[in-house]
């Protein structure tokens, strides 16, 4: 099986690396420097594990045509930017599934792909990209992964492969759920860590984690209304992720730091144009949406 990730900065550098590690067929398409760096030095990880390896990269993803899986991991306001670099290319036989941050999506795939030709997939796994070639593995985690039409054949075979490689994985019947799960979790963690502009761990005081708190408790009370299964114990798994990731920044910082866009329309911004639907209230969330975008137009007209 080959496997093409599109948009290969951290996550899908981190995802491929592994991949060729454990004996599968990867390309890699990225931006013009890393894919070189990648060429000429192959792909360094660092972190959790440490290897370099040499990996198939490309600028073009066109050169996915001989795929068997598409992973489409750029940022979620890219991603119909994506999907039409590569409808060229897409035939019936051409899996894509998202491997991103934030809601909509697979929704947006959705809009050139045949429904049974689309997957979804999460992950808590943590990495950044420290220069063109060289991915930090920053944080193990598990990684979920289920298909839009629920049949589930192929997110089991993808699980396997996973797993194979050393990624942890689990294959779910409801990836929606999983989906707007980790959106409430990084509900949570982004946009407070961003405005006190600093790790996740600033959000173990006790002060911060009742806000922590309060601000999953909405998100999972607005997506049960809309039919999202949105587990009870959503603030307990927010606050796993914070332990497993104090030392991290947060891609929402992250973006903030390097003064590009953000994510925030797509996690925060999400659940509040949920609740507007459902005639809700989503004070905490828009609060933080709010703020984060001050930051962020600040950022963008300097």
């Amino acid at each position: 099986m080959r496997i093409t990730f599109v948009g290969s900065g951290a996550i899908g550098s981190l995802f491929g690396g592994l991949l060729k590690k454990g004996g599968s067929d990867v390309l890699l398409i990225g931006r013009q420097d890393h894919v070189r760096s990648i060429k000429r030095n192959g792909l360094t990880i660092s972190g959790i594990e440490k290897f370099t390896i040499n990996i198939d990269a490309s600028t073009n993803p066109l050169d996915a045509e001989d795929s068997d899986l598409i992973v489409i991991t750029t940022k979620a306001y890219d991603t119909k930017k994506a999907l039409l670099d590569v409808v060229p290319i897409l035939t019936n036989n051409i899996k894509v599934m998202s491997l991103q941050n934030g809601v909509g999506n697979i929704e947006e795939i959705s809009k050139y792909v045949e429904d049974h030709n689309v997957l979804g997939s999460v992950t808590s796994m943590g990495a950044l990209l420290e220069a063109p070639g060289k991915v930090q593995f920053r944080g193990k985690g598990t990684t979920f992964v289920g298909e839009l039409s629920k049949e589930g054949k192929y997110a089991k075979k993808i699980s396997n492969i996973f797993n194979n490689a050393g990624i942890k994985t689990q294959f779910t019947n409801d990836i929606f759920c999983e989906i707007w799960s980790k959106a409430i979790i990084n509900s949570a963690i982004n946009p407070i860590a961003s405005i006190f502009d600093n790790k996740n761990g600033i959000l173990l005081d006790e002060n911060l984690l009742k806000i922590v708190r309060e601000v999953t408790n909405e998100g999972r009370t607005i997506l049960q209304k809309d039919g999202i299964n949105i587990p009870n114990d959503i603030f307990e798994k927010t606050l796993e992720v914070i332990n497993n990731t104090s030392n991290n920044i947060n891609s929402t910082l992250s973006d903030l730091r390097n003064g590009n866009k953000t994510e925030i329309d797509y996690i925060s911004g999400k659940i509040v144009e949920v609740g507007h639907k459902l005639g809700l209230p989503t004070s905490y969330n828009k609060t933080l949406f709010d703020m984060i975008k001050y930051k962020e137009n600040i950022l963008l007209k300097s």
